[in-house]
């Protein structure tokens, strides 16, 4: 087959290689360095069986290209895509259109009365290719390699599928480019949920496979900085109480294990407490493994009285310092400051990496069996409910990526607008991406 090459706005596509319209002389531009768009020009011949039906033709042409402009410039309506497939590639690809124009040269009317048009498509598109919609195989506790919608649950402990991430194999995503992920969690609890809050990182770079993201507060917390208690309503089904009168500080174990697989990035230190009495201060600080060198300080973070249960004590390095394979443990310390006696019970710490951390806020209830959805892809977010679409989410934060080659874990945690995580909610999870490319 020879070279396919059309512009879409996903209901009126135009050939440029075919009806109406020869494909002359088309080589895509390879972007340099981290250039955005790219300027191309795509030389065709517009033809018809008559000079109206050309004109026709060309005024279809024009029409999309006039739509990519209002694209641009209102920021709603169509997306217009340039589409490619090369002799030979299975899959179409696709780029999006920022701006476009027809230039004609001096002699372009000579063959007006043929019905023929030579002219010059000029577009400036994004730097990237995208392909086909697909959706990832998920495996966790609960399953492997599932696109039916896998569980996860709101924690992450040893028991058999309490498992808050779905794993992405290593040969799932195609592509050279990381790519936005399409979301859809599915609330199978079965009742219509409140949320206030969705957290969810991708864990590409860190050993996936093999890192404890989620620390249970009752096996890594230091003598001296709390005492361990039962609640079968709590991680692992035990938390850590601590209490002090003004101020005070806790330590918690930083394995040497976990900072070899934590490879010098930077995490989202996230805080599940069972409960805090009183309004209070917290600041994450990292020290040597004996507790008495600081080697790095983080901000102060105020949970008020009435606060999430679970608490983003902002971005720690982890190790400070830089990437060893010999690096040492150390441990995290929790600096306190509050007004009057105050007792903190903890659950587990979550580590969430920061290169791809998403927060979506959710304004509205979600039925059973309702969706939650977020499309960075389309740059949209929503509630699926019986009655239909609510675009009652907002996202913050970087959408989240995954990256071709590797393998990757996505992790979620999310609290109501009750202020509680409930552990033992669930969400069923499914994935799409459009592998990328910059060039053929």
């Amino acid at each position: 087959m020879a070279h396919a090459l059309s512009i879409t706005d996903g209901t009126t596509t135009f050939s440029l290689s075919t009806t109406n319209c020869m494909l002359v002389q088309y080589t895509p531009v390879e972007p340099q360095g981290d250039e955005s768009t790219v300027v191309e020009t795509i030389e065709i011949l517009l033809t018809g069986a008559t000079v109206a039906a050309m004109r026709t033709a060309m005024s279809s042409l024009q029409t999309l290209l006039s739509a990519a402009g209002h694209r641009q410039k209102w920021g709603i309506g169509a997306v217009v895509y340039l589409q490619f497939q090369p002799d030979g590639d299975a899959s179409v690809w696709r780029s999006e259109v920022r701006d476009a124009r027809l230039e004609y040269s001096e002699d372009t009317l000579r063959a007006w009365g043929q019905a023929m048009l030579p002219a010059s498509l000029i577009v400036e598109r994004s730097a990237i290719w995208e392909g086909a919609l697909t959706q990832l195989p998920l495996t966790n506790g609960n399953g492997t390699a599932n696109t039916s919608g896998l569980t996860i649950r709101n924690h992450d402990d040893s028991t058999a599928g309490n498992d808050n991430y779905v794993e992405i194999a290593a040969l799932s995503v195609a592509g050279s480019l990381p790519s936005p992920l399409m979301v859809e969690l599915t609330n199978t609890t079965g009742a219509a949920v409140q949320y206030e809050q969705i957290l969810m990182a991708n864990n590409a770079f860190s050993d996936p496979a093999n890192l404890t993201h989620v620390l249970q507060a009752e096996t890594v917390v230091v003598s001296g900085s709390g005492t361990v208690q039962s609640d079968a309503a709590c991680s692992n089904g035990q938390y850590t109480t601590f209490a002090f009168t003004n101020s005070s500080a806790q330590q918690y174990t930083l394995s040497q294990t976990l900072l070899r697989d934590t490879m010098g990035y930077e995490f989202h230190l996230i805080v599940r407490f069972k409960s805090i009495n009183s309004a209070a201060y917290v600041r994450p600080t990292i020290l040597d493994s004996t507790g008495a060198y600081t080697l790095w300080v983080g901000d102060e973070v105020e949970l008020p009285l009435i606060s999430p249960a679970l608490a983003d004590l902002r971005v720690i390095p982890l190790p400070p310092g830089g990437y060893t394979t010999l690096a040492a443990g150390l441990r995290l310390r929790l600096d306190w400051r509050s007004s009057t006696t105050t007792t903190v019970d903890t659950d587990f710490l979550a580590l969430f990496p920061a290169n791809t951390y998403r927060c979506l806020s959710v304004r509205a209830s979600c039925s059973n069996n309702g969706k939650i959805v977020e499309d960075p892809i389309n740059k949209r977010a929503w509630i699926d409910n019986a009655s239909g679409e609510i675009g009652a989410v907002t996202p913050r934060g970087l959408p989240l990526t995954v990256w071709p080659g590797v393998l990757q874990r996505v992790y979620f945690l999310w609290y109501q607008s009750s202020m509680a995580a409930t552990i033992t909610q669930t969400f069923t999870v499914k994935l799409w991406y459009r592998p990328r490319r910059r060039s053929f």
